[in-house]
């Protein structure tokens, strides 16, 4: 029997790492709101593979579409072995401006969404056999854990929220199902980033080039495999961190 993953956020990255997936044997549940061409296009993947796709279209931060993703997909599977989280808005919110609608947005789909699927799926991981019994990985931001920029302030309240859940969640559900974070740098342009403040960036990182988005498909591929590693928060940055305060910021 092939393995099941929920994958939320398809539009960028995610679709990178589902495609993956597909190609290695996983079939899907994939969770959006409004990439309805990329889910098309990994519908069409998955025919070609023989393998299954579950689409779940709704707001993440709605409790019961949480609820209702979880159970969707166990219903249609029969099994979950992993939860992917990338689904996350991003959007510029000045200090001066910020309000708390802006970290409402934020925080609901960021973070209260990864906890609340991860403790649905946790339940039905429970009863795959095994040692370890499913995965969780979320995907964070490398400046969260450094250097936080300016102007994106209820953005890096919510990743930061999301990395502690990370670490409370590989607690709780030790031993059976390892939960940890890829925290990314500069992997694909922001849609609000000028190629001037896009170059910059990348100019500012040590290894000067952005992310391999094959080599997060790995990590993520790896990541759902070890039966070693919990609670960690991987940096995936180019060496962001290490470039020194403020580099490559973009405020």
């Amino acid at each position: 029997m092939g393995k099941v993953a929920i994958v939320t956020g398809v539009r960028r990255i995610g679709r990178d790492i589902s495609e993956h997936l597909l190609r290695k044997g996983y079939d899907l549940a994939l969770v959006y709101r409004s990439s309805d061409e990329e889910v098309k296009r990994l519908e069409r993947v998955a025919g070609s593979l023989g393998r299954r796709v579950l689409l779940l279209k709704g707001d993440l931060s709605e409790e019961d579409f949480c609820k209702k993703v979880v159970e969707e997909t166990y219903s249609e599977f029969g099994r979950i072995d992993a939860l992917i989280h990338l689904a996350s808005p991003y959007f510029r919110t000045p200090i001066e401006e910020v309000s708390a609608e802006d970290i409402d947005r934020h925080f609901r789909p960021i973070a209260m969404a990864f906890v609340l699927l991860s403790k649905e799926a946790y339940k039905r991981m429970l009863l795959n056999e095994g040692d370890t019994r499913g995965h969780i990985l979320a995907f964070g931001d490398w400046a969260v854990e450094h250097t936080p920029y300016k102007n994106y302030s209820a953005y890096f309240l919510a990743k930061g929220a999301l990395h502690t859940a990370v670490k409370v969640l590989a607690k709780e559900f030790a031993p059976h199902v390892p939960v940890n974070c890829i925290a990314l740098g500069p992997t694909l342009k922001a849609e609000d980033l000028t190629e001037e403040e896009w170059e910059r960036i990348l100019k500012n990182t040590p290894l000067k080039r952005a992310v391999s988005l094959k080599e997060v498909c790995e990590l993520t591929e790896f990541l759902l495999k070890t039966e070693s590693m919990t609670g960690e928060v991987i940096m995936v940055d180019g060496g962001r961190h290490i470039a020194g305060s403020g580099l490559g910021s973009v405020g």
